[in-house]
């Protein structure tokens, strides 16, 4: 069986990487699955919630469609692409897990976070590829 890794680290506002779980230097993560009732760890739940290490994390600077309750047939579909690009994305290489200046939560208590790779964020990739759109905190009728 071939194991897949990504190095995972958590950067803080001040700049200072700090490996998610807490140990010495950047740390090796298995491979990201989709997330289920049985894995809730290094998972992707949908376009723009994930959990690291069992965590569950809210992309800070985007808003993908739904994929639970979703208003209709084309935002379950979008839905759909945005968590399975999101999947491939963090199975792609090494990224960082950024910090936000500012609130640090979501309103359910979610932390706040940015993943990037190479100084590019993936809420980028998600907004350039039409699977996302910028953060607002409202939820877009993608209908």
């Amino acid at each position: 069986a071939v194991i897949a890794f990504v190095a995972v680290s958590l950067v803080h506002r001040e700049g200072v990487a700090i490996p998610w779980q807490r140990s010495h230097g950047i740390i090796a993560q298995p491979a990201f699955t989709l997330c289920s009732d049985t894995v809730k760890r290094n998972c992707v739940i949908d376009g723009d919630t994930s959990r690291f290490g069992g965590e569950k994390i809210r992309l800070a600077d985007i808003n993908t469609p739904e994929t639970f309750g979703a208003q209709c047939q084309s935002e379950a579909i979008l839905g759909e692409r945005a968590k399975m690009r999101l999947l491939g994305w963090v199975n792609a290489g090494s990224f960082e897990i950024r910090e936000t200046a500012g609130n640090d939560r979501d309103r359910y208590g979610r932390p706040l976070r940015l993943l990037v790779r190479n100084g590019r964020s993936v809420g980028d990739v998600l907004v350039a590829e039409g699977l996302a759109e910028r953060g607002s905190g409202e939820r877009r009728n993608w209908c």
